[in-house]
């Protein structure tokens, strides 16, 4: 099973002959199920710069979750170019490893997408990835609608 504040995650398989992949990550909360598209597990193509494969799940993404390690440069919504991707939730880790382990948490939207909850105060720290797992899926599927209420999408 998964580690840390994914430890509900379940994994699922596809057909083997599927050029989606053959694992993905899901899970439900409060009555909404959500399939992740894991970047490193989607298919790879050797000698392919373009990775269509895996551009055409993340780029169909409503609500992108991106992780960064320590020392990682600023994440840029601009690196990433779709007409689906609205809403950018960056995750950092702090310390990682150590008993200090903690992770913030920053939301990027477009202007016309509506603001939504849950709220993240200034500064706010998830210390041992305590409550990350919650805020993070309420905060995604609070956000996937309220970028349908933004009116851009569809």
């Amino acid at each position: 099973g998964a580690r840390g504040p994914w430890q509900s995650v379940g994994l699922c398989c596809a057909p083997p002959a599927d050029s989606t992949g053959t694992h993905s990550l899901y899970t439900t909360y409060h009555g909404y199920e959500v399939m992740f598209h894991v970047s490193t597990m989607l298919p790879f193509t050797p000698r392919n710069p373009q990775q269509l494969l895996r551009k055409r799940h993340i780029g169909n993404d409503i609500v992108t979750i991106v992780f960064q390690e320590p020392g990682a440069r600023p994440f840029s919504p601009r690196a990433l170019r779709s007409h689906f991707q609205h809403i950018f939730i960056v995750v950092r880790v702090h310390e990682p490893c150590t008993p200090h382990t903690a992770y913030s948490v920053a939301v990027v939207r477009p202007e016309e997408t509506p603001p939504f909850g849950p709220a993240l105060a200034a500064g706010q720290r998830f210390l041992g990835g305590a409550g990350l797992r919650p805020f993070l899926l309420a905060k995604a599927i609070n956000g996937e609608n309220a970028a349908a209420r933004g009116g851009r999408l569809g």
